[in-house]
């Protein structure tokens, strides 16, 4: 169901609408993504780009995994599935995983099941696992029809209210408050959550932390390892993948600007991280949040103080299952509402290790970080 055998990809069988995405598809891919997505607001030679830098000269670029695109008797390109590579360890041994992204069928397509053809190319690659952390409820559907699953310990979002008075005032401007409302709660607003940030007994209150220090990419590789040896499943990087990474992430804008800040303790020694979207009006995304049992309430005090103190009204993430209670005890709000983390693999010990909770898996380890990803 997928590329002519005469495409150097056997891993695939042969069809006439299926085939490995080349750079001279990109153009129109890029067509395809204006149509499918018209209120993306990319230039088109912005998506171009993206597209090449994403999926050609990313670091772990394998001809075996290629992108695929959707084509009906010759014509147009009318279907796209982003593949990128990613490498993996299972219990210390390497395996190879492909993340999903940028997945699209145009509505206008005569094959209803275009999409689901997509979805089971993707799935006959030679990878040992697929995931994607980006899904909505279509690709679920699709997912879960085809045999994949949905990693439900890694598909709950939490939310920390820094500044609650004004978080609330902008979920009711979300559902219509006028602006002239907005004007005139605001000063009363300011002064509630002045309160509720400074009372010791207040469950918002805000203790003082240190200057935040910045993560650089090689404390990032140097002290990976270290955090992630616990988990069964866990990423592998070098110098030359999490340098790309890093820099891509840091291009987002959707959610405002990156920030990286490392954890010590008082004896000057890593005992975690975080990295988070920082938001000073709204709410900040954190990207990767590290720490251990022993860690993660002073990494999380201090990434709460200093969102708070930068101007944000919440802060959110993606819930790592090691940590659930720790998050309850600081008050975070739980909620599946947010893009699910998909995953297929033909490997229990895979399937088993995600459900468990015992990997390692980040919003930087899937397709959240990149551009075009908004959720």
């Amino acid at each position: 169901m997928l590329p002519k055998a005469d495409c150097g990809h056997p891993t695939y069988a042969a069809t006439k609408r299926i085939r490995p995405f080349t750079p001279d598809d990109i153009p129109e891919v890029v067509d395809l993504h204006k149509r499918v997505f018209p209120g993306n607001s990319f230039s088109p030679g912005e998506l171009e780009v993206h597209f090449r830098r994403l999926f050609f000269e990313n670091p772990w670029y394998d001809a075996d995994l290629p992108s695929l695109v959707y084509q009906e008797q010759g014509d147009k390109i009318c279907g796209f599935y982003g593949v990128i590579p990613r490498r993996m360890r299972m219990k210390g041994r390497p395996i190879r995983a492909a993340v999903s992204s940028q997945f699209m069928v145009d509505p206008s397509v005569r094959n209803r099941l275009a999409a689901v053809e997509l979805q089971s190319a993707f799935f006959a690659g030679p990878q040992d696992l697929s995931f994607t952390d980006g899904a909505n409820e279509a690709s679920r559907k699709i997912w879960e029809g085809l045999g994949g699953l949905t990693a439900f310990p890694y598909s709950v979002h939490w939310t920390r209210l820094l500044r609650p008075t004004r978080y609330f005032l902008g979920r009711w401007r979300e559902r219509g408050l006028s602006t002239l409302t907005q004007w005139a709660l605001r000063p009363a607003s300011a002064v509630a959550d002045f309160l509720a940030t400074h009372r010791r007994r207040s469950p918002f209150h805000q203790a003082e932390h240190p200057p935040e220090e910045d993560l650089s990419w090689e404390t990032l590789l140097e002290e990976l390892p270290k955090f992630v040896a616990k988990k069964s499943l866990c990423p592998e990087y070098d110098e030359q993948s999490l340098r790309w990474l890093m820099e891509q992430a840091n291009e987002k804008r959707c959610h405002g600007s990156l920030r990286k800040a490392v954890v010590r303790n008082s004896g000057g020694q890593v005992v975690g991280w975080y990295m988070y979207y920082f938001n000073p009006n709204g709410i900040s995304q954190v990207l990767q949040l590290v720490a251990t049992k022993n860690s993660i309430r002073r990494v999380l005090d201090q990434l709460f103080f200093h969102a708070w103190r930068l101007g944000s009204s919440a802060i959110s993430g993606r819930m790592d299952p090691e940590f659930v209670t720790d998050f309850s005890e600081e008050r975070c709000l739980f909620s599946f509402n947010g893009p699910r983390v998909l995953v297929s693999s033909k490997r229990a010990d895979l399937r088993e290790a995600i459900q468990q909770g015992d990997a390692f898996l980040t919003r930087l380890e899937g397709e959240w970080w990149m551009r075009l990803q908004g959720g």
